[in-house]
């Protein structure tokens, strides 16, 4: 009888949340970003940051673990749409960049679906390791994504640029 009650119950209960929205963790949280130039044109308008694990700001990058940073985005309308980029990220310590090597810098296989055309709204995901060699620091992590092509004379323009206060221990 007892385990019919129980079964009784896990089905209305999974039936009453068909529709629930799932759980979101404490450490994953939307964080407060900057962005980079103000005056600069960007392909691309940031929406939401978000950062695990981080349970408040400035987010802790655990020495020896992963931290994933989800940035989603909406390509601006009247601009050329997106077909390749390039993340390019940098630590910025006391005023001061110091570039951060990332394995796979093709924001296409981050989460993008390229081509990026006006008015679509992407997310970009990276999951960054956190090497234990590097120095417990108080830093600003500069996350960008460039256009790139093929033909020359289109790179560089930035999809986006933000900035995000970190510490690493």
């Amino acid at each position: 009888m007892r385990s019919f009650l129980v079964s009784v119950f896990l089905i209305a209960f999974g039936v009453a949340c068909v529709n629930c929205k799932p759980w979101k963790s404490k450490l994953d949280m939307s964080v407060t970003f900057k962005v980079c130039d103000k005056s600069a044109s960007y392909l691309a308008e940031v929406g939401t940051v978000t950062v695990e694990p981080c349970d408040k700001q400035p987010c802790t990058l655990r020495k020896g673990k992963n931290s994933t940073i989800t940035i989603s985005f909406t390509e601006n309308k009247g601009v050329p749409a997106v077909n390749d980029t390039k993340a390019i990220v940098h630590g910025i310590v006391a005023g001061i960049p110091f570039p951060f090597t990332i394995d796979n810098d093709d924001g296409c296989k981050s989460g993008v679906k390229c081509p990026v055309k006006p008015g679509d709204s992407e997310v970009y995901k990276f999951t960054l390791p956190i090497s234990s060699v590097y120095p417990s620091v108080d830093c600003v992590v500069k996350w960008e994504l460039k256009q790139t092509s093929k033909d020359r004379k289109k790179d560089g323009k930035e999809v986006f640029c933000i900035e995000i206060p970190v510490a690493v221990k």
